[in-house]
């Protein structure tokens, strides 16, 4: 690892020597390079170095890790309980879960990608620098298989992997002699014993060297930057709304079944807005018969908070009841509203919670 060694002389005329706190794999300063440099009087000998690499990033950034998992935790304890003691001051969080529309169901798939995105990045990011700078600063050299080993081997990054592997001896450009492994075993490499390969390495890293061959460099590179842009894609699909996270069973096959065989109920649009992509619902048990199939169904109610309609649920409107079908074992978790089977209209539909108030309101007076 390399830090910057640095001279000055203070405002006294003494002479201080003075290295970097942080070290790199690759040299942050090349000899000659002029730096500035933060002291005091009283002590100059424990100067700073005013560079990015002797910037305290690692704790500033377990404090602002904290500060967004607290919020996100926060959030999440927001939409879980439904609780309004939970708001903050400012009203700040409820306002963002109202913008992005966020529910129990949709809250924790964003919150994966919010932290699987940057990883993939800084994935990509990461291997894609170690790759650049072997192909653009490696010394290359002529080594030679010396042995196929079998079983379990430890590879350049530190991962153990078991396979038949090729080791290949070569000297760097002081004539040392070093052994390195494959990354590919048998049958993905053909590489048998006394073959002559090329070896890539970087100046004092010579047991990191790598067989000059792209499929020592790019995989990893791809496989991340794939990560991210397939991530990126469903992140957009599902904060647009074409990747609608909701309750409902989306499955036809489980349609066309429940609709046989399941137990028929009735949903009652409570709040339906188009533009803002909500759906709001209320599905209670049919008085024909379904009582006596569920009986410790009462109601149930949700709501589509990314609700993208389909051209016949263009029109729906607060009060229009479409005919449902609830599986008479999990009629909470499975169960599908077929919205081209309109019953009528309920202009005095109420939520559940509405009703509630207005029995407490009742039991006060």
């Amino acid at each position: 690892m390399f830090s910057p060694m640095v001279e000055f002389v203070t405002s006294d005329g003494e002479l201080i020597r003075v290295s970097g706190r942080s070290y790199t794999s690759a040299p942050s300063a090349r000899v000659g390079d002029d730096l500035t440099v933060a002291y005091s009087k009283s002590n100059p000998r424990n100067a700073l170095l005013l560079t990015w690499e002797d910037f305290p990033i690692g704790p500033a950034s377990v404090l602002l890790g904290f500060v967004v998992v607290l919020i996100l935790m926060w959030m999440g304890g927001i939409l879980i309980s439904n609780d309004p003691t939970l708001d903050d001051p400012f009203h700040l969080l409820p306002t963002v879960i109202a913008h992005f529309h966020l529910n129990p169901v949709r809250f924790p798939v964003l919150l994966i990608l919010f932290f699987a995105i940057p990883s993939c990045v800084l994935g990509t990011y990461w291997t894609y620098n170690i790759t650049a700078d072997l192909r653009s600063n490696g010394m290359k050299v002529t080594g030679y298989v010396t042995a196929i080993e079998r079983g379990y081997s430890k590879s350049n990054n530190g991962t153990i992997e078991s396979g038949m592997f090729p080791m290949i001896d070569f000297e760097d450009s002081s004539g040392t002699p070093h052994t390195i492994r494959r990354s590919l075993a048998k049958p993905l490499s053909r590489l048998k014993a006394g073959d002559k390969v090329e070896v890539i390495y970087l100046a004092g890293k010579p047991d990191q060297g790598r067989v000059n061959t792209w499929d020592e460099f790019w995989p990893s590179p791809i496989f991340f930057g794939f990560s991210t842009f397939a991530l990126l894609v469903l992140f957009i699909l599902v904060i647009n709304g074409y990747k609608s996270i909701v309750p409902e069973t989306h499955d036809p096959g489980i349609h066309k079944e429940l609709k046989t065989s399941g137990v028929s109920a009735i949903a009652t649009v409570i709040k339906a807005n188009k533009k803002t992509r909500y759906l709001h619902y209320r599905i209670k048990e049919d008085a024909k018969g379904a009582a006596a199939k569920l009986e410790n169904f009462v109601s149930l109610e949700g709501e589509f908070s990314f609700w993208v309609p389909r051209q016949t649920e263009a029109e729906i409107k607060e009060g229009d009841r479409f005919r449902a079908y609830l599986d008479s074992l999990k009629p909470v978790q499975k169960f599908y509203i077929d919205f081209n089977d309109k019953i009528g209209n309920d202009p005095f539909v109420r939520s559940m919670d509405d009703e509630d108030a207005s029995i407490e309101e009742e039991r006060m007076q």
